[in-house]
């Protein structure tokens, strides 16, 4: 494991200068201020070094576990939801790139070499409020030319990065025996050739150690970003609830079941993630196996903390509207 995690990259004065606001609105939601607003923060985390957290050391990076990353993201979400989702995809392709090289795969080797040059990387697919989809399912391309192929679903370059140097693109080709294509696009001179194909897999569960880490390291990223949201929403309206609290009208707010109920979520999504993160090694096995339980237990995890987070958001909502529920 790293001696430096990613959490210890995020200093109280680093947070500080960012300009999140914990607990306004949806993650994914942004208009041209709140992308701007992301974008010098993502410069702010580059300058820090948080952005090369997953690389190898021999790239710059820290070389850090899943558990660690996610670790970070629930640290840098408590400040600033918004950035720590935008550059969550950063974190999950990098991963998963050092999860193959480690594995002796250099095929992704470019995606560590890209990002040690400071290459921001980002997921498509991504529309606001697409809180599930780490991969479209439906998303349709066709052989064209040789090692390329055309994409033709709507918001396929739609992402919550707001700038970024090369996107994830997934698609699933026709006819009877369907391939699932993962493949990168380009933006700027430096990203020559501006099209790569990352993996051209029969469709169904993966079955190789990019495909596999990035699935694990995408669902639990990003549900750490969901859960250190929710939490950080529900510790400043209990904050709230307390201060209004007045003692000589009735019981204490903080003794309300939705304070209870939202409490006891948390602590279940946050078991959730760790069943995950946690075990995950560093060095995945070649021919890694993540269909299965493997791929049930992931994608319960992922549904029950975007669940879970949408649940304990309605409860603060309740909390905030319904004082005077019956104490517990």
């Amino acid at each position: 494991m790293a001696a430096i995690r990613p959490r210890d990259l995020l200093s109280v004065g680093l947070l500080a200068r960012l300009g999140g606001t914990p607990g306004a609105g949806a993650l994914g939601a942004m208009d041209a201020d709140v992308s701007r607003t992301i974008n010098r923060d993502i410069s702010k985390l580059a300058a820090a070094g948080y952005l090369n957290v997953a690389l190898p050391p021999e790239f710059g990076g820290l070389g850090c576990t899943l558990r660690q990353a996610a670790c970070g993201q629930r640290r840098l979400a408590r400040h600033a939801p918004r950035t720590a989702m935008a550059v969550s995809a950063h974190l999950y392709w990098t991963g998963a790139a050092a999860d193959a090289y480690r594995a002796g795969d250099e095929s992704v080797r470019w995606i560590l070499l890209e990002a040690a040059r400071g290459a921001l990387f980002a997921a498509g697919h991504g529309e606001p409020g697409s809180d599930l989809k780490f991969a479209d399912p439906h998303s349709r391309c066709e052989p064209a030319g040789e090692m390329g192929y055309r994409f033709r679903t709507r918001g396929v370059l739609s992402g919550v990065t707001p700038a970024w140097d090369w996107m994830a693109v997934h698609g699933i080709t026709g006819g009877r025996r369907p391939d699932a294509v993962l493949a990168f696009a380009g933006r700027g001179a430096r990203c020559t050739p501006a099209f790569r194909v990352a993996r051209v897999l029969p469709a169904g569960a993966p079955s190789d150690v990019f495909t596999t880490s990035a699935i694990t390291w995408g669902n639990s990223i990003i549900a750490s970003v969901q859960y250190s949201h929710a939490r950080r929403t529900f510790n400043d309206a209990v904050v709230a609830l307390d201060r209004r609290h007045d003692a000589a009208h009735g019981a204490h707010p903080l003794d309300q079941w939705p304070v209870a109920e939202a409490g006891l979520r948390l602590d279940t999504m946050k078991a959730k993630i760790a069943e995950i993160t946690h075990p995950w090694p560093l060095i995945p096995e070649p021919g890694l196996d993540l269909g299965g339980q493997r791929l049930i237990s992931l994608y319960t995890m992922r549904h029950e903390v975007a669940d879970g987070a949408a649940h304990v958001h309605r409860l603060i909502d309740q909390m905030n509207a319904e004082p005077a529920v019956a104490a517990l």
